[in-house]
């Protein structure tokens, strides 16, 4: 019996259910700066853009059902939890295996097949260094701010896409120029979103006068569990804990799994985005 066990395929129960929606470091690889780095950069994209980005870190895919592979693993896990909104497909997942030194971004199926491509390169010239020389949190926040800025925000924007049916015959030549093209957005966007995150933190604080503020967020639910939560933000000093008022809150669609209230909208992913190993 035991063995007849073993050998069913991988299901839903095998997943770790999420405990948040925008970082679950459940392997314990990021610093408490990063960890707010990265929290803000998603809280920002989320808010400006309506695309949702999360985080997640395992110690391994084994003992989560994920002997099959990187790739269905990362794909199931992004299905299960439902990522981004159901009607945008535009989420993705950074998705982190420490013991088994895999990394892998998956991305919904509302990306064309060029992100593919410029996964791909944040993979290789973002994160693996940085993971090489030992640098864990660094490389997953450093990938992070790299695919909000040179993948989810240009996307959004609809910047440099036809549609995956346009121009096929294009295609080999279209994939570098839109890879020089995403580095590009790359490059600017990181330097618009550091330069954000540095200038609120510079901020006096206009209860005590110390730099230092934060952006925060919370997710309040429907207390029957249907319908849309809402999300509202606010600047915190970690100093004297002053707190700017509150913005309105911002509706944002509840996943409709079942038993499962929460901020992800149900998105799905084709299996697309990329992988690496260090």
């Amino acid at each position: 019996m035991l063995m007849l066990v073993l050998g069913l395929p991988a299901t839903a129960q095998d997943l770790p259910d999420w405990q948040a929606t925008s970082i679950n470091d459940f392997a314990g690889l990021l610093s408490n700066d990063d960890t707010r780095v990265i929290d803000q950069a998603l809280i920002a994209l989320h808010r400006e853009t309506g695309a949702q980005g999360t985080v997640v870190t395992l110690t391994d895919r084994a003992r989560h059902g994920g002997t099959d592979g990187l790739e269905p693993f990362a794909t199931r896990l992004f299905n299960d939890w439902g990522v981004g909104e159901a009607d945008r497909n535009d989420g993705f997942m950074l998705l982190v295996l420490r013991d088994d030194r895999e990394v892998r971004i998956e991305l919904g199926a509302g990306y064309p097949r060029i992100a593919n491509v410029a996964a791909q390169a944040i993979i290789d010239r973002t994160i693996l260094p940085r993971f090489r020389a030992g640098e864990m949190s660094a490389g997953i926040r450093d990938g992070t701010l790299a695919i909000i800025d040179g993948i989810a925000r240009p996307h959004a924007a609809g910047q440099g896409y036809e549609g995956p049916s346009a121009r096929r015959d294009l295609l080999d030549w279209l994939v570098p120029i839109g890879v020089f093209g995403l580095f590009g957005f790359v490059a600017i966007g990181m330097a618009r979103n550091i330069w954000r995150r540095f200038r609120l933190g510079r901020m006096p604080c206009p209860r005590c006068g110390g730099s230092g503020l934060i952006q925060e967020s919370e997710i309040i639910r429907p207390s029957d569990d249907k319908g849309r939560a809402s999300e509202v933000i606010w600047t915190r000093c970690p100093r004297c804990d002053w707190t700017s008022p509150r913005s309105e809150p911002r509706s944002i669609r509840s996943s409709s799994r079942s038993g499962r209230g929460g901020g992800f909208g149900g998105g799905r992913s084709s299996g697309g985005g990329a992988s690496g190993r260090w």
